[in-house]
């Protein structure tokens, strides 16, 4: 995970739109740079290479078929390495850069969650729906961590609409707090949890559609607050203490799900989140979490129960 979200920052081009990564091993990715666009449009050019790579025939090495290169150095075939001269200026800038990378990465934690034990087709013989299984683990893995509902985003795409881009899912819902709060409690029973566990993902079903359908809020909220600002306004609701907690995100959430694609991940929005990039195929799920020390690990470790607790609570 960490070489294809950084590595050390020397060969890597986060200003570019998105960036082909190969590691010694054949594995590859997509790192891509997220202002011009979303996840479903890399998504469509992962799908489309995987399915012309895995097309082509099995060759037995790597290098067959390919052209040789001349001996000649000086040949129009032989690669001949730049050199640029560089000013102390521009060398001192480019120390610092690496200087101040070195110092993100030294705080930042990647730790996964993989899981075979349960998939879509394991959630649908409980007629539980998988993202909010997933999401609902979320909730449980925090309120287990640090003991209170925090402020989650999950990505919808609004790509089904011209211009679309993205719209926000609130996955901490009162339905998810009863939940939380239920599975932390030991005297709660069986039932109870189970009961509440259903409620809670069928409210997450409900907001899922209304932010897919451009009925959500945070973007219309966002348009009218920059509005305001361009007319030197500052509408009361923006200053409330309830607008600033929910505008600082703890638990950043995206999926995508392909089979294409083994796993994502991305760094942390602020210094208290949890960045949770998921995936959950037929039957397997797993979560690549990244923090700024926050303890990714025992995240993860909670996360792993928290599963196992909601799966035991339906069956």
């Amino acid at each position: 995970s960490s070489v294809m979200l950084h590595g050390d920052g020397k060969n890597r081009w986060f200003d570019k739109s998105f960036q082909l990564i190969v590691a010694g091993n054949g594995a590859a990715a997509v790192n891509f740079e997220h202002a011009w666009g979303d996840g479903v449009a890399v998504l469509r050019y992962f799908n489309e290479v995987y399915q012309d790579s895995t097309a082509l025939p099995e060759r037995e090495r790597a290098t067959d078929g390919l052209p040789s290169v001349a001996a000649d150095p000086s040949g129009l075939g032989v690669p001949q390495r730049l050199k640029f001269d560089l000013s102390s200026s521009t060398k001192s800038s480019i120390e610092k850069a690496d200087k101040d990378l070195q110092g993100v990465l030294a705080n930042l934690e990647l730790a996964p969650f993989q899981s075979e034990e349960f998939g879509k087709n394991r959630l649908k013989k409980h007629k539980l729906g998988a993202d909010g299984f997933m999401q609902m683990g979320f909730q449980l893995a925090h309120q287990r961590m640090k003991g209170y509902t925090p402020a989650t985003y999950e990505s919808a795409s609004t790509a089904a609409f011209k211009h679309g881009r993205t719209e926000t899912i609130r996955s901490a819902t009162p339905e998810a707090a009863a939940f939380a709060k239920a599975f932390c409690d030991d005297s709660v029973s069986k039932d109870v949890r189970a009961g509440l566990l259903r409620a809670a993902i069928k409210r997450h079903g409900d907001i899922t559609k209304d932010a897919l359908m451009g009925k959500g809020m945070d973007r219309h909220l966002f348009a009218l607050r920059t509005l305001a600002g361009r007319h030197g306004q500052s509408p009361a609701i923006f200053s409330d203490k309830s607008y600033q907690v929910m505008g600082n995100i703890i638990l950043s959430t995206s999926t995508l799900a392909s089979e294409a694609l083994y796993a994502g991940g991305f760094g942390p929005v602020n210094k208290d989140c949890f960045a949770l990039a998921y995936n959950i195929n037929n039957d397997n799920a797993g979560t690549v979490v990244a923090t700024y020390k926050l303890g990714s690990e025992e995240f993860a470790s909670h996360l792993e129960q928290a599963y196992r607790d909601m799966l035991a609570s339906v069956e």
